[in-house]
C-alpha cells in the first residue's frame, strides 16, 4: 500500500493505492463487508456502487501514517472517472518517479489496484493484455509517464482530482460483541438435554445437484445478458446525430474525436488551433465541466452528452435471429457487394468486420438432452463516414454495441469519421 503526498485541492488529503478488492451483493452488503474486513484484517474501506453489486476496497493503514489526514482510494477515482467507467476494460498507469500506479478496471469493477517497479509493472500489463485478448474484452490502455509503454490515450494524474469527494476511505465501524448473548443461548439449549437438542437439529443437507446441460446452458446465457447490451441500431444513429450537431471549433480548439460507451456520458477531446487553456476554460459552458488539459499543452478533453437508454438486445427475440451466414449476407448492403472477402466487407470507406462467433457456454461436457440450437457470439467493428450513417440504423436487432469513437479526420479522405463496436449473437 502506498500513500500520495498532500494534494493540491487539499493539503490534508491524500490519495492511497494499493487495496484489497472485493465485490458483494448490494443488499446484505453489511454483513459482507465485516466479513471481508476480518479476511484481511482491514481498519478501513472505501465503498462505491455498480448496477446491483457493491464494489469494496480493504486497507489496514498504520495509525501514524493517517492521523489529522483525510484518504481517498486512487482505484476508486480511476474506476469513477467518465473516461474509465464507460468502457468494458480500462487499464491505468501512473508513474511517479521509480514506481508504477497501476490500476485495471472491468465494467466499472476495480480488478487490480497495485503499486509496482517499472519492471514489474511492464510485466503486469502484458499479462493483462493476454487475459483481455483471451476473454475477447476490449482493453484501453490509459495513462501518463515516460516509462508507461505505449497508450491508447493520455491519463494524468490530474485527473484524480476532478471529483473531490469521490473515493473517500473510511474508519470500519465496530460491531457489537454477540459473545455474551449467545453463550446464554447455547446454555439453555444445553440444559434442555440430549434428546431434546437432537430433535432441533437439521436434517442432512442433499447431496449435491448435478446440473445438466441445458441448466448449465440456460445458466450461461443467463449471464450473458446480465449487464444490459444497448441495441447497435438504436443507440449508434442516437449518438451520431447529437454528436455532429456540436460546433467543430470552440474558442480556438478544434473537434478531435469523442469516446462513447454505453452508460454516462461520452469523453470529448479537442485540439489546439490557436487557442489557449484560459481561453477556452473561460468559454467553457456548464455541461462542458469538468475540463481537463493535456500537459502536452495540444489537447483538452471535456465532458460530453449523456448516452440515452435504449432497447437492449434480449435472448427472448432469439427465435427471429439470423445465422452467422445470414447475418454476413444482411451486411452486404449494394454498396458492399463487390467486396470478395466475407468477414471483411469494404466500400467507399464503409468496413464491417465480424470475427467469428464462439459458443456462449465453452464447455460442452454435461448429461441430458441439449437444445436444439445453441447460441453463440462474436465480435463486430464498423467504421464509416457520417454519410452512411443510415447503414447503422439497418442493423438486424441481435447486434449489440460496446463502444462508438467519433473523430473530425482533416486529411484525406476528410469528413466526420465513425468507429463502432460491440457483440452479434447467433443461433448454429
Amino acid at each position: 500500500m502506498h500513500i500520495t503526498g498532500p494534494l493540491p485541492t487539499d493539503r490534508k488529503a491524500r490519495l492511497v493505492f494499493g487495496l484489497d478488492w472485493r465485490a458483494y451483493p448490494v443488499k446484505g452488503a453489511k454483513g459482507e463487508r465485516r466479513r471481508y474486513a476480518e479476511d484481511f484484517g482491514a481498519t478501513h474501506y472505501v465503498e462505491f456502487k455498480v448496477g446491483q453489486e457493491m464494489i469494496a476496497g480493504f486497507a489496514a493503514p498504520e495509525s501514524g501514517e493517517i492521523r489529522g489526514v483525510k484518504l481517498y482510494s486512487g482505484a476508486a477515482r480511476v474506476a469513477l472517472h467518465v473516461r474509465v467507467r464507460s468502457r468494458p476494460a480500462a487499464l491505468v498507469l501512473l508513474q511517479d518517479g521509480e514506481r508504477v500506479h497501476l490500476v485495471f478496471v472491468v465494467r466499472g469493477v476495480v480488478r487490480s489496484d497495485e503499486v509496482l517497479k517499472i519492471e514489474a509493472a511492464r510485466d503486469r500489463r502484458e499479462a493483462i493484455v493476454n487475459e483481455c485478448q483471451r476473454l475477447n474484452v476490449a482493453l484501453a490502455v490509459l495513462g501518463a509517464g515516460p516509462s508507461v509503454g505505449a497508450i491508447d490515450e493520455s491519463f494524468t494524474a490530474a485527473a484524480l482530482l476532478d471529483d473531490r469527494k469521490a473515493g473517500r476511505v473510511a474508519k470500519l465501524p465496530i460491531a457489537i460483541p454477540t459473545a455474551v448473548p449467545l453463550t446464554i443461548i447455547g446454555i439453555a439449549i444445553f440444559a434442555v438435554g440430549s434428546k431434546v437438542y437432537d430433535a432441533m437439529q437439521p436434517p442432512p443437507p442433499p447431496p449435491p445437484h448435478e446440473p445438466t446441460y441445458a441448466e448449465r446452458y440456460a445458466d450461461a446465457v443467463r449471464r450473458t445478458f446480465a449487464s444490459v447490451q444497448p441495441r447497435a441500431n438504436l443507440l449508434a444513429p442516437a449518438l451520431l446525430s447529437t454528436l455532429v450537431t456540436n460546433e467543430t471549433n470552440v474558442s480556438g480548439w478544434r473537434f478531435d474525436h469523442a469516446d462513447c460507451g454505453i452508460a454516462g456520458n461520452c469523453a470529448i477531446t479537442y485540439s489546439r488551433e490557436g487557442g489557449t487553456f484560459a481561453g477556452f476554460d473561460r468559454d467553457a459552458t456548464p455541461s462542458m465541466r469538468p475540463v481537463s488539459f493535456d500537459l502536452d499543452g495540444l489537447h483538452l478533453r471535456t465532458r460530453g452528452p449523456s448516452v440515452p437508454k435504449v432497447t437492449p438486445v434480449s435472448s427472448a427475440d432469439q427465435k427471429s435471429w439470423p445465422s452467422e451466414q445470414a447475418l454476413i449476407n444482411l451486411l452486404q448492403t449494394p454498396p458492399q457487394r463487390l467486396s470478395v472477402q466475407a468477414y471483411e466487407l469494404d466500400k467507399q470507406g464503409y468496413v464491417v468486420t465480424l470475427q467469428a462467433a464462439k459458443p456462449v457456454l465453452q464447455d460442452q461436457s454435461g448429461t441430458g438432452p441439449r437444445p436444439a440450437h445453441l447460441m453463440r457470439q462474436g465480435d463486430w467493428t464498423i467504421e464509416g463516414f457520417k454519410w452512411q450513417s443510415v447503414l447503422l440504423a439497418r442493423l438486424p436487432a441481435n447486434m449489440a454495441i460496446d463502444s462508438l469513437k467519433v473523430e473530425y479526420r482533416i486529411q484525406e479522405p476528410v469528413g466526420i469519421h465513425f468507429t463502432a463496436k460491440g457483440k452479434y449473437y447467433v443461433l448454429d
